[in-house]
């Protein structure tokens, strides 16, 4: 296989490629244009928001409630184990305990309150995620064509690619340098098929000499006009 056609055959691949990624974006644009489905998105993501700051005001409660009851612990303890004799201390240590008692005592109702709000929190996040699981189904039904056509372009993609690193494998780095040279700058079309004495892409007729080297296949030509990398397809004469 000559340079010049192995490399036509690297641009047909690539140019499956960029078809199939061109669609999968349009398909993506399509599913994603999908209001009914956005909203309850949406209401999902507002009801999670909720819950999380409740969730993390309920622990911290519990937090100080617990450290709040260690300290009674503790300073209880010490009071009667016979080693304060102050008075005073010893009524500030029961002062104290009183103290945290109450406190506790009001950081339980809080808690209780919390965790009545975290309930209603948690039943409005199941009920959103049930939505959208609902209405995302009844949305996938309703679009399983555009589904089934994504799976397909996926599949072309990935053995598309695995062409592409086999055809790379028959182009020598000088002539694959020429031709990423060339893509830009003739939309992703650097190679060119010579339709009898004319070069397909841009319609310009080459001179004999130029088919004369194409035809000898010594090395690359490229038309006279475009710059293209002219090849002839197996069968063309």
């Amino acid at each position: 296989m000559s340079q010049a056609l192995a490399l036509y055959q690297l641009q047909e691949i690539e140019l499956g490629i960029l078809r199939c990624q061109k669609r999968l974006s349009e398909i993506a644009a399509a599913l994603e244009d999908n209001q009914a489905v956005a909203e309850a998105r949406a209401r999902l993501e507002a009801a999670q928001k909720t819950l999380t700051p409740l969730h993390t005001r309920a622990r911290n409660l519990e937090l100080e409630i617990q450290s709040n009851a260690d300290k009674i612990r503790a300073t209880d303890e010490r009071l009667y184990s016979g080693s304060v004799r102050n008075p005073k201390e010893l009524q500030d240590m029961q002062q104290e305990i009183q103290a945290l008692k109450r406190r506790n005592a009001e950081l339980e109702d809080t808690l209780l309150e919390m965790m009545l709000a975290v309930e209603e929190a948690e039943a409005a996040l199941a009920s959103a995620r049930a939505d959208l699981q609902q209405i995302t189904g009844d949305w996938e039904t309703q679009n399983q064509n555009l589904l089934d056509e994504q799976a397909r372009l996926k599949a072309d993609e990935t053995r598309l690619a695995e062409q592409r690193r086999q055809a790379l494998s028959h182009i020598s780095a000088e002539d694959l340098k020429l031709y990423n040279a060339l893509k830009p700058r003739r939309h992703n079309q650097p190679v060119a098929v010579l339709d009898g004495d004319t070069c397909a892409a841009c319609g310009v007729e080459q001179t004999m000499a130029i088919i004369s080297d194409l035809d000898r296949g010594v090395s690359l030509v490229k038309c006279m006009s475009c710059g293209r990398i002219l090849v002839r397809k197996p069968g063309k004469a």
